[in-house]
């Protein structure tokens, strides 16, 4: 037996628990720790201490506080004791050493980048690392970034996770979301996924949603957008339009944030009776 401390119902308190066999952490390759307890709690602050303990049990949850070792609970049982006063409900938990997932910085491709919000998980169906995190670049760093998640295709880099792990992972971009800011720098949305050398699943139901219907639309937005472009130049070096009227032209086909009114034209429909009643 053991004694460790977790702050629990408001105070730390002292328990005796069973060593168990410790498990192997997917994200660092770590041997946590693994421990039993069992103690009893009056009745009446039973909802208290469920509630701490759901936390604690979830993912993205809050781990009890312990003196060094922060606590994830990964077991939970208890039973009620018949003509106790005042009631009392015996509990028995396993508990997990929870780790600290949060990097100081993500290095991929020779570039550091620090993140603010970043979150990474096993995924439950591949069983392989995905993060998330969202960080802001400028100038030769954001070029640099930029040059990585265009020509990513099914590349992998090696991905090293400062603060958490500093041995490589082999990862590829998923998702890249972008932002500019007001100061003109760029922030991202990036989530990194290690599924190398797995089979490429089917796409799921939602994949595919509006497809390729999507991607069509895509396609002929930036070829309109293109040649909108060319023929600006085109006709302003021929001297049909004037650089006030082609500068106008330009500024009208850049990228907006649609108004209330734009956004109505995409609701009208030709004929209403197709979407029932």
């Amino acid at each position: 037996m053991t004694t460790i401390s977790i702050h629990l119902l408001g105070d730390t308190r002292e328990f005796q628990a069973e060593e168990l066999p410790p498990v192997t952490s997917a994200h660092t390759g770590r041997q946590l720790r693994r421990v039993a307890l069992e103690f009893r709690v009056p009745s009446k602050r039973q909802d208290e201490l469920d509630a701490e303990l759901k936390a604690a049990a979830e993912k993205d949850g809050r781990p009890l506080r312990g003196t060094d070792v922060n606590w994830s609970v990964s077991n939970t049982r208890y039973s009620y004791t018949v003509g106790a006063q005042p009631d009392v409900a015996t509990y028995s938990l396993e508990l997990q050493e929870a780790e600290d997932l949060r990097a100081s910085a993500v290095e991929i491709g020779g570039l550091a980048l620090v993140p603010g919000a970043y979150r990474e998980w096993i995924d439950g169906e591949g069983d392989y690392l995905v993060l998330t995190f969202v960080t802001e670049t400028a100038g030769e760093a954001n070029q640099q970034l930029e040059e990585l998640v265009i020509a990513r295709g099914e590349t992998y880099y090696d991905v090293i996770r400062r603060g958490v792990s500093d041995t490589p992972v082999r990862m590829r971009f998923g998702r890249t979301l972008w932002q500019e800011t007001e100061a003109g720098s760029i922030r991202h949305n990036l989530s990194l996924v290690a599924d190398e050398g797995r089979e490429t699943s089917k796409p799921g139901p939602f994949a595919l949603l509006n497809e390729p219907q999507l991607s069509r639309t895509t396609e002929a937005a930036v070829a309109n957008a293109q040649a909108l472009a060319v023929l600006v130049d085109e006709l302003q070096a021929q001297g049909v339009l004037s650089s006030e009227a082609a500068d106008k032209i330009r500024a009208a086909a850049l990228p907006h944030k649609i108004t209330k009114q734009e956004a109505r034209q995409f609701t009208r429909a030709y004929d209403l009776d197709m979407y029932g009643d």
